[in-house]
């Protein structure tokens, strides 16, 4: 009775505590950093009534399988009038703080059963967790649904892993708990395949929770964890996780850096995350490899070449430890184990390493203050108290300033920018934040704005070597509203060579051809921007015809202007450019049908009145 009456004001606390960390995020907007391709332009998310559960369930996206973190997004899917993107963020995000204080409860009860039900313990693990500015991105970021979602499985998981393990017959009780842990984990699996992991750490928690009778602790504990007895139920989880990890490794694509590099840029990022777990500063969207002369001189390099040794130190200190204590081994053992799949050993994407990487790590590296603080005894833990109480306010506070940063794409990407100016990523992602803009400006002075913004992202990220189609066409278009033909002539032919099926770069191209009085030219890519882009018809068609009637194709014309006036009959101009078109193929009765429409819907059209006659005198 005395535990449930700790236990419930400690809950309580621990999601306002969450609340307060990340109600300001509530007001976040979509980011252009994967908001777009999980969301705002996903077909899965936004069409439901278009996509069906099996396309959820077979296809990837931005080469992830993740279907079920899909699924809750398109669950969270909804109409706003009055959003930009016309669809509002806000359900989104919610759902991501409601996941992420159901993870802080969940890592409460965790903990609580790890530390033989330690209140203290587990509140401040929970706390760390719930409120850590690493954790900032995981949650406040829209596209980390995964994050959120595969770590409240793979918690209930580890929750229903040590009820397996407390019953201690061989009744059905006990292997129900165990079905419980196998079903949890492969739907964390479904959620993000970092779960693959889930089967070590369940090993992590036998050998701490084993209570060795005889003198050599240590030995006893790793004898039991790895003997037949245990492992024999644990196989069809490392089955799974092989499954999942091939697929994970399968539809990635990997980075060609050399064995050494992977091995430092491992051990460099596994010593980072500990020292940000302490000093959380400097957080940015991307921490970008390094180039070729900062490996050589730069003091990154330096770090990077000492961090083995480094790691390899810091080892021994956590083996050496065994003596007294399996505390170190467990804590660094979860960090590690939990973390391993993305210390960039098997290399991908653009970034050294990234603070949401540590959302379930953390929880390892928690445990052991945590645990030290718990056992000592009150008069000397009351300084550590309160110095652990400052620690949390302090981790609010970063925290929170942390979650204005991903307010929008421009805060983020600023933040990225004051760090590395010239970084290609930042720049192309927010030219073309600000191209959107400009899109939707209200005026043309604003329009004017965005766009120079725009174009000084651009002209950085196309200089250091973009392989992004949408900057180039976004700069094409602004040289060509500026009346640099040949400019934008260059940009939108590299847009159409890094994404040949690009359909709106073949009709920039062509709008840009065709000033340079190369119709033939123009007519090919509005043909292809047609294939690519069938959507756009009416404004496509609208252009092409013109070019056929310019260049004496008059039945083409009249094949385009057929489906426009299909499509809009009211327009008195398609009217009259088609009985153009049929007066020159010797189609007197068509023209003179047509000049008739136009008057019916422009009366006063005297253009229409004296080509009318004409036909009529003949």
């Amino acid at each position: 009775m005395r535990k449930t009456v700790i236990l419930i004001p400690a809950i309580i606390l621990l999601t306002i505590l969450v609340l307060v960390t990340f109600w300001e995020s509530f007001d976040n907007n979509f980011v252009d950093w994967d908001d777009y391709t999980y969301v705002v332009d996903n077909n899965l998310v936004r069409n439901p009534e278009e996509t069906t559960l099996k396309e959820v369930f077979t296809k990837t996206v931005s080469l992830n399988y993740h279907p079920l973190t899909i699924l809750t997004l398109r669950w969270n899917n909804n109409k706003c009038s009055n959003c930009p993107e016309g669809i509002s963020p806000a359900p989104f995000i919610r759902w991501n703080v409601i996941i992420h204080i159901l993870n802080t409860l969940l890592v409460f009860i965790l903990i609580y059963f790890l530390s033989k039900k330690k209140v203290l313990v587990a509140f401040i693990v929970a706390a760390l967790f719930g409120v850590h500015p690493m954790h900032v991105e995981s949650v406040a970021w829209i596209s980390e649904r995964k994050d959120v979602l595969y770590t409240f499985f793979f918690l209930s998981g580890l929750i229903t892993y040590i009820k397996y393990l407390n019953v201690t017959d061989n009744n059905k009780k006990k292997y129900i708990w165990l079905a419980a842990t196998f079903a949890l984990f492969v739907i964390s699996c479904l959620s993000k395949a970092m779960a693959v992991v889930f089967p070590l750490v369940l090993l992590l928690i036998k050998f701490w929770q084993y209570q060795p009778t005889g003198n050599n602790q240590v030995k006893e504990s790793i004898k039991e964890t790895i003997s037949l007895k245990n492992i024999i139920p644990l196989i069809p989880f490392f089955v799974t996780s092989l499954i999942f990890g091939i697929v994970a490794i399968s539809i990635n694509k990997l980075n060609t850096f050399t064995i050494l590099h992977r091995i430092q840029f491992a051990t460099y990022g596994f010593l980072m995350y500990i020292v940000k777990f302490f000093f959380p500063g400097n957080q940015l969207a991307i921490y970008p490899y390094p180039s070729q002369a900062e490996y050589d001189t730069a003091t990154i390099g330096l770090l990077l070449k000492l961090a083995p040794f480094a790691f390899i130190l810091l080892s021994v200190l956590v083996a050496y430890s065994l003596r007294k204590t399996k505390l170190f081994v467990f804590g660094m053992g979860f960090f590690l184990v939990t973390i391993i799949m993305v210390l960039q050993l098997i290399s991908v994407g653009v970034a050294i390493m990234a603070d949401r990487y540590t959302y379930l790590p953390y929880i390892g590296l928690a445990f052991i203050p945590a645990m030290l603080i718990g056992d000592k005894v009150m008069l000397k833990r009351i300084p550590i108290f309160v110095f652990t109480c400052v620690f949390i306010i302090v981790m609010i506070f970063l925290a929170r300033r942390q979650t204005s940063v991903w307010r929008n794409s421009e805060t983020l990407w600023s933040k990225v920018i004051d760090k590395y100016p010239a970084m290609e990523t930042a720049r192309s992602i927010r030219g073309i934040y600000w191209e959107k803009k400009a899109e939707k400006a209200p005026n043309a002075q604003t329009q004017n704005y965005f766009e120079d913004k725009a174009f000084e992202d651009f002209k950085i990220a196309i200089k250091a070597g973009t392989p992004r189609a949408d900057v180039y066409e976004g700069a094409g278009c602004i040289y060509g509203k500026w009346g640099d033909l040949n400019n934008a002539l260059f940009c939108f032919n590299n847009a159409i060579r890094l994404k040949p099926q690009k359909g709106s770069a073949y009709f920039n191209r062509a709008l840009t051809l065709s000033k340079l009085n190369n119709n033939e030219g123009a007519i090919k890519d509005y043909n292809l921007a047609l294939v690519y882009q069938p959507q756009r018809a009416l404004q496509i068609l609208t252009n092409r015809y013109i070019l056929f009637l310019s260049t004496g194709k008059f039945k083409e014309a009249t094949q385009d202007l057929d489906y426009l006036i299909s499509v809009d009959g009211n327009n008195f101009i398609f009217y009259y450019n088609r009985a153009q078109a049929r007066t020159q193929l010797n189609d007197i009765q068509g023209a003179i049908s047509d000049y008739k429409k136009v008057l019916t819907l422009q009366p006063n059209d005297q253009m229409s009145k004296t080509e009318l006659q004409k036909l009529l005198e003949k």
